[in-house]
């Protein structure tokens, strides 16, 4: 079974950075994205780090998209902390029917 990478994006610059001074971290499997590690923002409610996925989604006739985000209960002080958590929990989180982004 392959391991999850990680690929932190580039730092935020301008007046942007002062409301999201973290960059988020993208997720990846099988050199694939298949979510992300949402920095905390202005907007946040408790300065906490999120993990999003991106999974399949059933299709139906009021969707035609392929796949949809999630995001995962658990919340993080620190961004190690959230890496930390999808490489602990990756057999769980592989079964979720994930939706590897093509590049």
């Amino acid at each position: 079974m392959s391991k999850f990478t990680f690929k932190k994006e580039p730092k935020n610059t301008g007046l942007y950075a002062v409301g999201h001074p973290h960059p988020d971290t993208d997720i990846k499997h099988d050199k694939k994205s298949i979510g992300t590690i949402v920095a905390p923002s202005w907007q946040s409610k408790d300065s906490k780090w999120t993990i999003r996925l991106m999974v399949k989604n059933n299709l139906n006739e009021r969707s035609n998209c392929k796949w949809k985000w999630i995001q995962l209960k658990a919340r993080f002080d620190e961004e190690p902390e959230a890496r930390k958590y999808v490489q602990e929990n990756s057999e769980a989180l592989l079964k979720m029917n994930l939706h590897h982004l093509e590049d």
